[in-house]
């Protein structure tokens, strides 16, 4: 085989020639990026300054890397793709309209992790209406107007080890979204974390090892809001503390049900709440819970069941 011809071989299967190689993961850089790196796939030693650039070139189920400390710019993410901070850089979106991160395409599966997502203007921290699953892990958002993590339609949502601080809502669930909400702590919100069916599906949230402080009007809420809508909040080994209401089982239409187990509810206005302007609303508490230096320890009918 002559020479040059093994040479052009060998530069195609390296993928040297621009857009003809895959771009498993496109890495970002506040010190060193420039979305002129687009051309040449964002690498470690060309990177892109901006999450956008990275998401042009990245390949479907690839990541994006943070490298460095910075803010990196909001984004609408159409594909599946991981977007991580680097161990120890600080990866932040500072959003000063409409949301930190959109994810509307179907079909699609995000991870974000080691963000840090803050409101100076902006509606909305992650925003999901469409996708197939979306992890949160080890982020930080805070201060926004609307929720932290919105996310409406049949979703499949896993959020770990992250902080939601100073939102309108932490965490708003709707229409069909099946959450799994562990090892976060959400302060401060006037919503804590919100379940809701305002269409006819049904819409669980599964809660443990959680705090929820602060939440001047509820801590975890279950909404039925619409006939044949089904919101279910489970909730395990969590704190609910030094809010309105700690934790509601509601309905104006359909059903809204929760279940409390081997948690401590205290220094809310109301610990525990149970009500139904129509629909029907059910609240389970086991009796290894603690409701404690509650102003009302209860509202409405509350059931206790016996561990199994």
């Amino acid at each position: 085989m002559p020479t040059i011809l093994r040479v052009l071989i060998a530069l195609l299967a390296l993928g040297i020639f621009g857009s003809a190689h895959a771009v498993q993961r496109a890495y970002v850089s506040a010190a060193i990026g420039t979305d002129a790196n687009q051309g040449v796939g964002c690498t470690a030693t060309q990177p892109c300054r901006w999450f956008t650039g990275a998401h042009n070139v990245v390949d479907p189920g690839g990541e994006i890397v943070a490298m460095d400390t910075g803010a990196y710019g909001a984004l609408t993410v159409s594909k599946s793709v991981a977007i991580i901070a680097a161990p120890g850089a600080y990866a932040g979106m500072t959003v000063f309209s409409g949301s930190g991160v959109t994810m509307a395409t179907g079909g699609i599966s995000v991870t974000l992790r080691g963000l840090t997502i803050n409101s100076l203007g902006g509606t909305n921290g992650i925003n999901v209406t469409a996708g197939s699953k979306l992890s949160v892990e080890n982020c930080v958002i805070t201060n926004f107007p609307g929720q932290g993590l919105s996310v409406t339609g049949a979703v499949t949502v896993r959020v770990v080890d992250s902080l939601f601080r100073d939102n309108a809502t932490g965490i708003s669930l709707r229409n069909g979204a099946t959450t799994d909400i562990s090892n976060a702590k959400l302060v401060g919100n006037a919503y804590g974390i919100w379940t809701e069916s305002a269409v006819a599906s049904t819409t669980v949230t599964s809660v443990s090892d959680t705090v929820v402080t602060g939440s001047t009007t509820a801590g975890i809420t279950a909404q039925g809001s619409i006939a044949s809508g089904i919101a279910r909040s489970e909730v395990i080994r969590t704190t609910v503390s030094n809010g309105g209401t700690g934790v509601a089982a509601q309905a104006t239409g359909g059903t809204g049900s929760v279940t409390l187990s081997e948690s401590m509810v205290t220094g809310n206005t109301v610990g525990l709440s149970q009500s139904a302007s129509g629909g029907t609303s059910t609240f389970y508490t086991l009796v290894n819970n603690t409701v404690s230096d509650n102003t009302t320890p209860y509202t409405g009918t509350i059931t206790t069941l016996l561990p199994q």
